[in-house]
C-alpha cells in the first residue's frame, strides 16, 4: 500500500469520526502539520508507531489503515451509543456525566440484580406480554 493510500484511509476515518486535525494530533503527541502530512502522503518514511497512535486515536484497526486487513473496526472497539454521546462532551461534561453514572450504581434500584426492577412505566412481574414487548421496543430504539 503506498503513502497516499495509507494518507486516504487516515483522511478517511477522521472524518467519519468528525474530527478535526487538532483533535487527532493532541491525542497521539504530534503536531497538526504531521497528522496533515500524514493525510496528503508527504510522509517519505512512514512511522509505524505513529501510524499505530492515529488509528487508535480514530477508533480504527491499524492493521486496516496500512492495508493488512479489509476490517476498518476492532471488535473489541464497538462503541455504545452512549459512548459516542460521552465523546462529544467537554471536559466538565465528561466530569459531570462520570459522577452521575458513580451515583446512579450506587442506588440500589438502577441496578439489574435489583428485584424491584421497573420496565419503563410498568413492573415486571404486573405487566402484560404485550406491555412488556411494547416498553421493550421503546428501550430497544437508537433514537432514544
Amino acid at each position: 500500500m503506498t503513502n497516499a493510500e495509507i494518507g486516504n484511509r487516515i483522511k478517511y476515518a477522521r472524518d467519519l469520526r468528525d474530527a478535526t486535525l487538532d483533535d487527532i494530533a493532541k491525542k497521539v503527541g504530534v503536531t497538526k502539520s504531521t497528522i496533515q502530512r500524514y493525510e496528503a502522503g508527504k510522509i517519505t518514511t512512514i512511522k509505524l508507531p505513529v501510524v499505530e497512535a492515529i488509528a487508535i486515536a480514530l477508533n480504527v484497526n491499524p492493521a486496516w489503515v496500512v492495508g493488512k486487513s479489509d476490517e476498518m473496526e476492532l471488535p473489541s472497539q464497538k462503541i455504545p451509543k452512549i459512548m459516542q454521546y460521552y465523546e462529544k462532551l467537554n471536559d466538565i461534561g465528561k466530569h459531570e456525566a462520570t459522577k452521575r453514572v458513580m451515583e446512579l450504581t450506587e442506588v440500589p434500584r438502577y441496578l439489574k440484580e435489583d428485584t424491584n426492577y421497573v420496565n419503563a412505566a410498568h413492573a415486571i412481574d404486573g405487566a402484560s406480554e404485550e406491555d412488556k414487548q411494547f416498553d421493550e421496543d421503546i428501550m430497544d430504539d437508537e433514537n432514544f
